[in-house]
């Protein structure tokens, strides 16, 4: 029986993408400090004039705040989700890319935020961004859990089901939250704070990776 050439050729095992994807992220999330300066102050400040400097840079400091816990959080839920994933192929490879390229454009919507907090098209402008690294995320998972199918075949359809409707759930949530911004910044607002809430604790995809654990004792 010969293989069907329109199907990607399979590779075992994810180690090469995962420390790829461990090693942009990382960068990352250095980056994001890397706009976060004081104002320029004399040498000789006053404790009132250091007190003022960082004060006026709260804004940068929050934006970097939720956009470090954001992208952790997709790196912990896409830390869990490999750990289930038995194979890649060259689609794969390439949807992970497509969520990396998103990733890598936050620290230049961080910064717009910061620098602009509550106008309309920076805050537009980083939902936007986190709207479509979610979407990549979710195109990912439906590629690997249905399409593809390179996870273990006991888990069940409707254990998959419900974890793409959850991840197109938020993704659903981040682009919304772009035209939000444009009319009630403080709404947008409120939400990168909140959505990331729902997703700390990995779904299906964390447990993938405990079920194979079990399945190996």
């Amino acid at each position: 029986m010969t293989a069907n050439p329109r199907t990607p050729r399979r590779i075992p095992g994810t180690a090469r993408v995962e420390a790829f994807t461990d090693g942009v992220v990382a960068i990352i999330i250095t980056l994001l400090i890397f706009e976060v300066r004081l104002p320029d102050v004399p040498k000789n400040a006053s404790n009132d004039d250091m007190i003022g400097a960082f004060i006026t840079i709260w804004p940068k400091l929050a934006s970097f705040a939720v956009s470090f816990v954001t992208v952790a959080i997709y790196w912990v839920n896409h830390h869990s989700f490999f750990s289930g994933i038995t194979h890649t192929d060259w689609k794969l490879l390439w949807a992970n890319n497509l969520l990396l390229f998103w990733l890598a454009i936050v620290p230049f919507t961080t910064a717009v935020l910061g620098d602009h907090v509550g106008q309309p098209i920076a805050v537009a402008a980083y939902a936007l961004n986190l709207g479509l690294a979610g979407a990549s995320f979710t195109l990912m998972g439906y590629y690997v859990l249905f399409k593809g199918r390179l996870v273990d075949s006991r888990i069940s359809e409707a254990a998959r089901r419900i974890e793409v409707k959850r991840s197109v759930i938020g993704s659903c949530l981040y682009l919304a939250a772009a035209p939000i911004g444009l009319a009630w910044p403080a709404l947008s607002l409120f939400l990168f704070v909140a959505i990331p809430i729902a997703f700390i604790v990995p779904g299906l995809f964390g447990r993938i990776g405990g079920e194979r654990e079990s399945w190996t004792d």
